[in-house]
């Protein structure tokens, strides 16, 4: 066995006898052979790592590489093909790649609680490191990201190494060089947490949260952030003094990213602890579980908290329906907040995956719409849990019901120290102020958000104060005669002593912000304020005022932009004023008109440069978005309209599918005849774009007949061709390439002469995709390069990604592999990189064609299994079926019949449910193959049909593989004549289209040819 060493001075060694090698380059191509053993290097590429001079280099590679097998005394352990230059070895018997191996293995074991062996293999791990690694390589560029990954995977050994040490009750051996390490690396929070854990086991609980304060002090002064859930964690129990740390092996577990979207906390929960464990207990033993109280008790807080330390592999996800009315669908809100198209059926097929966590927060008004939803959605998915929060409980079978109660006093006071000493940096807690504050928590139940609204008063009054000022109130807290909800009768008061506390001007800005349905720019809020008659010069004094009195909330988004919310009951109490006093209308016509503006500026602007910022403006405002149409529908329907198709491409380009489109076709219904025939057309057409691009395209083909019967009854020549665009598109999806041909070098014709350079390039990319699959791949060049030069100068960052993934897919037409994995590569990473995650699943499950053409199996399943994630991300249910088809292809060429049986199933229901297009035969196809392959009855006549709606059709793909599937079953029942004919008229289809399949994708083939070879013994299997 031949084993290479390149984690130190470079060894090969044969049967455990080390070979000599020659020094310089001949070295340097095993190295770089080495780092990559079992894949080809391609030559160019060689020279270019090694070579200053690239002739020169490519002139001394060949001698370097005969020197090097004559060292090897075995020709062909290095051999050279198309593909480059190979170092046949097992990658387990390279050092540097076996050590990769090694440290996934130490993590896993380490994370399933098994430190004895996570300590064995990470030792093992870093024995393998014998000093500077690479250092026989030179010094080319190339070697820079291998040496940072090896380093990074050292210390992971490392990390993993010393945490189980400190599991396993060695972590008094470990401090000492603990404290080296966080001093050499101090932003590894890994280190963090093994030094913080060991000093507190050994009794060191002063010096383990001084350590903490060091890195959090350090991670905010050199990085601006806090410390990781991992630290915060840690820091808690400590703090708890939890039975968690007291034994040894039972570290804080480390946690991947959390999956789902639950919030970070602004500020600690106070007093909860034991309920946060009992609800905790709760959901690990019952899949339904509400928490029921009192308005402002802590419901959302609690129910956070909890989820927050839950981490199913289908994710955790918050849905708040605090904005729902009853006009809104529950399911709709539930699929938007998880990305999903499409309302009930969809959530049921989403959690029927993966265990997954759903909280549905503040349901109490809608209680009876969340029952019969949760109870068919947990009858319909067994790995779902479901944890609820409102007054009232569901009320249904197997429902566990955990009633919050009020905080204690001594929490209470707590809770009222914490956020006063926020407020006010000298507030003190002594024996005088406490008497006060335990009053003034007893006045207010103990409720924490009105504890908190008392708290934020003493920026300017003293505790005492403010006792005074409630005991005026109180009567209203605990009016027994009130026929108002307890939530109304529990803090209306408490919220209504703040609220007469401010100035006339400082009241309006409640009643601006309550029209928000998820938070408000300052720009929103000035627009919103400026109806209500406050001046604009005043509007961020206003705002500040009541950030300072906790009635409003500032958050800052990563990309620094500012967002200013209000408490929910806040907000339903601001908005009951703003409707008593007669100005609602006014207040959301303005906040309706802000939005409006915004779609205007989208609509004009989404297309270029500024793209970005349209889309920053849907992301942030759609709930706002959906308020204002909403309000629209009642009030303005025109203004609804405006909004719809304003917003509509940044739809489209964001990939919101049906759901915009369901926005969409609502404005318009509202409407009736309010609008125009051209406004309506518009509205329609881009609703038949977004049902295409989400794969539903029964319903967008019945959107666009009708914008193209409207758009003939217009003299206005674009908008035509705008139709015959958009249905081009929908072409494309159902496999109707010569039909999208036509219709999009119809629109060509109109858009050229009116110089619509955004119009002509679209045109020309649906065009060139048109012609790849019609096999002109000369056209489709010309058709893509010319629609790359009109979209440069324009800075639509979407169409560019699309155009140039449209000439990756033709390099992979042509045959131009490597060429084609760069292009897609670098069009996935740019789409992920901006967001556009349907457009990186389409380019994703491209790649993962073209690395299984280029015989990377193991990479192409990985490309396939990343592109199904970002299309269910995206929403984009055509690509995941698409990807679905491709890895099942794959899975089954690598011996996995029953996964790929699976993925097909399930993409052709999906097809079926969706009006078939592109890919559904394909998927009928290699289902009926698959099927055959495991001893189907009905297998011959399915492939039958299949074959003959291919020759219908003209599907030459399809023609072939069906033919090839029915060629293995005549050999299998023995008719090898019958199998050598379809063969034979297979292969004569098949060279006609080598951009579309290859031997690789023929596994029926090569299964009867392999039949016919060894006569009629057995079946010939999948």
């Amino acid at each position: 066995m031949l084993t290479v060493a390149v984690l130190g001075p470079t060894e090969v060694r044969r049967d455990g006898e080390r070979l000599p090698l020659p020094s310089g380059k001949t070295t340097e191509v095993l190295v770089r052979l080495a780092v990559e053993a079992g894949r080809p290097v391609r030559a160019e590429r060689i020279t270019e790592d090694l070579w200053a001079c690239a002739a020169t280099g490519k002139n001394t590679l060949q001698s370097k590489v005969s020197q090097l097998r004559r060292a090897l005394a075995e020709p062909g352990l290095v051999t050279s093909g198309k593909g480059g230059y190979t170092l046949n070895v097992d990658p387990d018997s390279v050092d540097a790649l076996h050590v990769v191996a090694l440290a996934a293995s130490a993590t896993a074991s380490r994370r399933t609680g098994d430190a004895a062996a996570a300590l064995e293999v990470s030792t093992d791990g870093l024995v393998l490191f014998r000093g500077e690694v690479l250092v026989d390589a030179g010094e080319g560029d190339w070697l820079q990201p291998h040496r940072a990954r090896l380093e990074e995977v050292r210390l992971g050994l490392l990390e993993d190494q010393l945490a189980a040490r400190v599991d396993l009750g060695l972590g008094g051996d470990v401090i000492g060089e603990l404290e080296g390490l966080v001093a050499q690396y101090p932003l590894r929070e890994g280190l963090w947490c093994c030094l913080i854990t060991a000093l507190y086991r050994m009794g060191r609980q002063a010096d383990a949260l001084a350590a903490y304060t060091r890195v959090r002090e350090l991670l905010v002064d050199e990085l601006g952030i806090d410390p990781g859930p991992n630290l915060r964690a840690l820091e808690e129990q400590i703090l708890q003094q939890s039975r968690a740390l007291d034994s040894a092996g039972s570290r804080p577990t480390v946690r991947a990213g959390p999956v789902g979207n639950l919030p970070g906390l602004s500020s600690s929960l106070v007093g909860r602890a034991a309920e946060v464990s009992a609800v905790h207990d709760l959901l690990r033993h019952r899949r339904l579980v509400t928490v029921v109280g009192p308005a402002g008790v802590g419901k959302t807080r609690l129910a956070i908290e909890v989820a927050r330390g839950l981490t199913p592999p289908g994710g955790t996800w918050l849905v708040r329906l605090d904005a729902v009315d009853t006009t809104t669908s529950i399911p709709r809100t539930v699929a938007e907040t998880l990305h999903l198209p499409g309302g009930k059926q969809m959530l049921v097929e989403r959690f029927t995956g993966a265990e997954t966590v759903l909280v549905l927060d503040n349901c109490e008004h809608v209680v009876d719409r969340v029952a019969e939803l949760t109870s068919e959605l947990l009858d319909a998915a067994p790995q779902l849990r479901v944890l609820v929060t409102g007054q009232v409980r569901l009320d249904l079978d197997g429902e566990a019901v955990y009633q919050l109660a009020p905080l204690p006093i001594a929490d209470s006071v707590s809770l009222f120290a914490s956020r006063a000493a926020e407020i006010r940096k000298q507030f003190v807690l002594d024996v005088e102020t406490t008497a006060s504050v335990e009053e003034v928590c007893l006045s207010l139940d103990g409720l924490p958000l009105a504890i908190e609204l008392a708290a934020a008063r003493a920026r300017s009054l003293s505790v005492q104060d403010i006792a005074r000022r409630l005991d005026d109130r109180f009567a209203l807290l605990q009016d027994p005669t009130s026929r108002r909800p307890e939530r109304r009768r529990a803090l209306a008061a408490a919220i209504g002593w703040s609220y007469e506390l401010l100035f006339p001007d400082e009241q309006r800005g409640l009643w601006a912000l309550s029209c928000f349905a998820d938070g408000a720019s300052l720009n929103a809020a000035e627009h919103v304020l400026a109806a209500l008659g406050v001046p604009e010069a005043s509007v961020v004094d206003i705002v500040d005022r009541l950030a300072d009195r906790s009635l409003v909330s500032v958050e800052v988004t990563p990309e620094g932009a500012v967002r200013y919310r209000l408490l929910d009951s806040i907000r339903d109490f601001a908005l009951d004023r703003l409707r008593a006093s007669g100005l609602v209308d006014d207040a959301r016509a303005a906040h309706a008109g802000w939005l409006a503006e915004a779609a205007d500026r989208c609509d004009a602007t989404v297309r270029g440069k500024r793209q970005s910022d349209c889309l920053a403006v849907v992301r942030a405002e759609r709930a706002n978005i959906d308020a204002a149409l909403t309000w629209s529908a009642d009030h303005d329907q025109q203004l609804g309209v405006r909004l719809a198709t304003g917003f509509g491409w940044a739809w489209v380009v964001h990939g919101d599918g049906v759901a915009a489109a369901t926005r969409v076709r609502g404005t318009l219904q509202a409407a009736g005849s309010l609008v125009t025939t051209g406004e309506r057309a518009t509205g329609l057409l881009l609703a038949g774009w977004l049902e295409t691009s989400a794969g539903n395209l029964d319903q967008a083909e019945a959107d666009l007949d009708e914008a193209l019967g409207l758009v003939k009854q217009l003299a206005l020549g674009h908008l035509r061709a705008d139709a015959h665009r958009h249905l081009a598109f929908l072409r494309i999806q159902q496999g109707r390439p010569q039909d999208a041909l036509e219709l999009a070098t119809a629109s060509l014709t109109v858009y050229r002469p009116l110089r619509l350079n955004w119009e002509v390039a679209t045109s020309l990319v649906i065009a060139s995709y048109a012609s790849i699959m019609l096999g002109d791949t000369t056209s489709a060049t010309e058709a893509a390069n010319e629609a790359r030069q009109l979209l440069t100068p324009i800075g639509d960052s979407w169409a560019l990604v699309h155009a140039d993934g449209t000439l990756g897919v033709i390099a992979q037409a042509d045959g131009r592999l490597d060429e084609a994995v760069v292009i897609l590569t670098r069009a996935a990473a740019a789409s992920e990189r901006l967001g556009f995650l349907g457009q990186a699943a389409l380019h994703l499950t491209t790649l993962g064609q073209v690395e299984q053409r280029a015989g990377n199996t193991q990479a192409a399943i990985e490309t396939l299994q990343r592109a199904l994630v970002a299309a269910g991300h995206s929403g984009d249910l055509r690509i995941a079926a698409t990807a679905r088809v491709n890895l099942a292809r794959l899975v089954r060429a690598s011996g996995q019949p029953d996964t790929a049986l699976i993925l097909l199933e399930q993409t052709d229901r999906w097809y079926r449910a969706s009006g078939g297009g592109d890919g559904a035969l394909l998927t009928r196809c290699l289902l009926a193959s698959l099927s055959s392959a495991t001893g189907s009855a009905r297998a011959a006549e399915q492939l039958a049909s299949v074959l003959e709606e291919a020759l219908r059709t003209g599907d030459a793909e399809v023609q072939v593989l069906a033919s090839d599937a029915l060629a293995r079953l005549a050999a299998d029942r023995g008719d090898l004549t019958a199998a050598q004919r379809l063969l034979e008229s297979a292969d004569d289809l098949s060279s006609g289209i080598p951009h579309v399949l290859d031997d690789l994708d023929r596994i029926d083939a090569r299964l009867a040819r392999l039949r016919i070879s060894n006569g009629f013994d057995q079946p010939s299997g999948c």
